[in-house]
């Protein structure tokens, strides 16, 4: 017997927490239907933050001390 898993993935952007609860209901309309073929089908939904932005704190550059480059040095 062969066991597969089915993933959708949806990202969706929502300007308020209303908009966000209006996407949700429509994804679960969605799911109703799929489980009526597929009765174990699950959902999750999980807020998600934004990707860093250029207004983000970024961590500070390594310096070179720390890249494990070598200096050259001369024989003497």
């Amino acid at each position: 017997m062969l066991r597969l898993r089915a993933q959708i993935t949806i990202d969706i952007e929502a300007n308020d927490f209303v908009a966000a609860a209006d996407h949700q209901r429509r994804v679960e309309d969605f799911i109703t239907q799929i489980r009526e073929v597929y009765g174990e089908a699950g959902l999750v939904l999980k807020e998600r933050r934004a990707p860093l932005g250029a207004s983000a704190a970024r961590p500070p550059a390594r310096s070179r001390k720390h890249t494990g480059a070598v200096n050259a040095y001369q024989e003497l």
